[in-house]
């Protein structure tokens, strides 16, 4: 009996998103994500090629905070599918936003020129109301300290393509400071879906918000928060785990970065830590959302088997672009 072929245009719409949104992780099932990390896998091939799959289509990518990894790799990815790009990053400055125009007549004027429209924000409540505004799909690339669920997309597909499965998983959520990781809390609510063995792992004082614990936990009872390690402590920790997730894109800037770095020394990754793992054969994987900062990890970890922050970024254009093509269509 031949075997059916599934092609891309029936892979996009078995995802089931075609038209819709995407605010949340939770805004996809199970189902869902899985259909879209198939779609993803089909579209590897034309990382570096490209599609004409999405001609006359066109995406706008509006950020009001410095971006390198989503913004280039959503716009890198609608142009591999064929389609068109209009990027503002810099609104305050280029945009009707400088003439204090708000944001939610911006997306309304927007849709109108778009299919779909990447937002990066930095108040999760005023995007969120945007959002609303908007006649066409509207993807959140990063809203205040809420979520990042392209990112923690990005980061799951990795895992998946790295382990073939999540469910199981040893993954630790790792920062002096979960309250600002909005990567780490899109992150750690895919994997409590998903059925990977979850911790938590930060200062007592700086924990997950009870909001997103509550909606963790409402997912999954195999979850643990880990409080106050030093660093011999952390490392013996994470010699037990398959992957440690540093969510640092959140971490302050300037000032404020140097106070970070120093608490972040307890939470100091080993490059010894991750090589013993590989030679006593199990294998702890590491991986940072970016850009990270002088002392948030060894550096020599990149050169090891372990490292997925940049093995990750090359799946990241595939990811995106079964993300934009299941929400517009093919």
């Amino acid at each position: 009996m031949a075997t059916k072929i599934q092609t891309i245009e029936q892979a996009v719409k078995d995802v089931g998103i075609v038209g819709k949104s995407l605010i949340s992780i939770n805004d996809l099932s199970d189902t869902q994500l899985y259909k879209l990390f198939e779609l993803a896998k089909m579209l590897e091939p034309w990382n570096r090629s490209g599609l004409d799959l999405m001609k006359g289509q066109n995406l706008i990518t509006f950020f009001f905070q410095p971006s390198t990894r989503t913004r280039m790799s959503f716009e890198t990815a609608m142009q591999r599918l064929g389609g068109t790009v209009v990027s503002e990053p810099t609104p305050m400055m280029s945009s009707a936003s400088a003439k204090e125009e708000s944001l939610n007549d911006s997306m309304r004027v927007m849709s109108q020129y778009a299919n779909v429209i990447v937002l990066r924000h930095f108040d999760a409540d005023a995007a969120t109301e945007a959002s609303k505004y908007s006649d066409c799909p509207v993807i959140n690339g990063g809203w205040g300290h809420r979520e990042h669920p392209t990112q923690a997309l990005l980061d799951l597909y990795t895992l998946w393509r790295t382990f073939g499965h999540v469910k199981g998983l040893k993954v630790a959520v790792t920062s002096p400071d979960l309250v600002k990781a909005r990567t780490g809390h899109s992150m750690a609510q895919g994997l409590a879906r998903l059925g990977a063995k979850l911790y938590l792992v930060s200062r007592k004082d700086l924990r997950t918000p009870e909001p997103v614990m509550k909606k963790i936990q409402a997912l999954s009872s195999d979850v643990e928060e880990v409080f106050d390690l030093e660093q011999d402590g952390f490392n013996k920790f994470a010699a037990d785990m398959d992957m440690i997730y540093l969510p640092g894109c959140s971490a302050p800037a300037g000032a404020d970065s140097e106070a970070f770095k120093k608490i972040m020394d307890d939470y100091y990754l080993r490059y010894e830590t991750v090589m013993d793992s590989f030679e006593k054969g199990k294998g702890l994987y590491v991986t940072h959302t970016l850009p990270r900062r002088d002392g948030e990890m060894d550096l020599r970890i990149d050169n090891c088997p372990g490292e997925l922050m940049f093995k990750g970024l090359a799946y990241s254009v595939s990811l995106r672009a079964a993300l934009i093509a299941a929400i517009v269509g093919v």
